[in-house]
């Protein structure tokens, strides 16, 4: 009689175990599970087991330690399961914060330019890099790419160089062209749906070839699908007033512009009215006289 009260207490008390397993299953999460608890839970279970070798009570009562038993096996193998699930969604989510980032990929006054101190004052929703280098020049900048910027991923890259290659784009306009082409490819290869926009050159001492070589940045952009910003655009952009105009929009509720991507351009236009207005666009005009 004592083998059916045992029974009954083992049927009651796993009753829970497979309704436990499916509400585990179906919520793919080990968030509220505690693996020391059904690791105690399985241990009782052994030593149950153990017990009835070491009684020689072999009996219908042992069937039910077993079939307790491996339910509890079960539910640990979904905690494993989960457990996976929720390391798989942090991984994700770290990557598309990391995805819907922007980098300023430029040279010389592009460094200097406070590109996160920009994205935080005017509220952007994805976070901005500034990965220029001095002296950047078109024979270099696969490989500064593939090391600086590549890491984080970016879901949009500006690219402001070219400065550096006036003499090489002065020898030979067409190996300029191959160079810069190759340089977007091997930014897209990555992920072909980055987005990418290509920064004029600024020549306060008015160049002829200068105009030139800007002719032939847009003309890749054209052709590589990316968007031309035009630098001198930048002395137009009145800084202090767009960004009071945005606070104003999302004072009055109108929010949109946080949830959508925001046009290259006009990045890259905020980006270099800032440093217009802030002096670092003028540091590069003196050095072109």
């Amino acid at each position: 009689m004592g083998s059916v009260f045992e029974a009954t207490m083992l049927v009651c008390f796993g009753f829970s175990w497979p309704l436990n397993v499916m509400k585990a299953y179906k919520a793919r999460s080990a968030k509220g599970t505690s693996l020391a608890f059904i690791l105690l839970i399985i241990t009782g279970y052994v030593a149950g087991i153990l017990a009835k070798y070491i009684n020689h009570q072999l009996n219908y009562v042992l069937a039910v330690y077993f079939l307790n038993l491996v339910i509890v096996l079960v539910n640990l193998a979904v905690y494993f399961r989960n457990r996976a699930l929720d390391r798989r969604v942090k991984v994700m989510a770290v990557n598309n914060k990391a995805s819907d980032s922007v980098v300023l990929f430029g040279s010389n006054a592009d460094k200097e330019i406070p590109v996160a101190e920009i994205a935080e004052s005017y509220d952007f929703n994805f976070k901005m890099y500034n990965r220029s280098s001095y002296n950047l020049s078109l024979k270099d900048a696969k490989k500064v790419f593939a090391d600086k910027v590549e890491p984080l991923n970016p879901e949009a890259v500006i690219i402001h160089i070219g400065a550096e290659d006036y003499d090489l784009f002065k020898k030979s306009s067409a190996e300029f062209d191959i160079k810069y082409i190759d340089l977007i490819a091997s930014i897209k290869a990555a992920d072909k749906s980055r987005r990418i926009a290509l920064v004029s050159n600024m020549d306060a001492a008015g160049r002829l070839s200068f105009d030139e070589m800007n002719r032939h940045i847009k003309a890749i952009a054209e052709s590589e699908q990316c968007v031309f910003v035009d630098i001198n655009d930048a002395r137009l952009w009145k800084h202090d007033e767009a960004k009071e105009l945005m606070s104003f929009m999302y004072d009055v509720g109108f929010d949109q512009p946080l949830n959508v991507k925001k046009p290259l351009g006009d990045i890259s236009e905020i980006m270099y009215s800032y440093a217009y207005q802030n002096g670092i666009l003028h540091a590069l005009e003196s050095k072109a006289v």
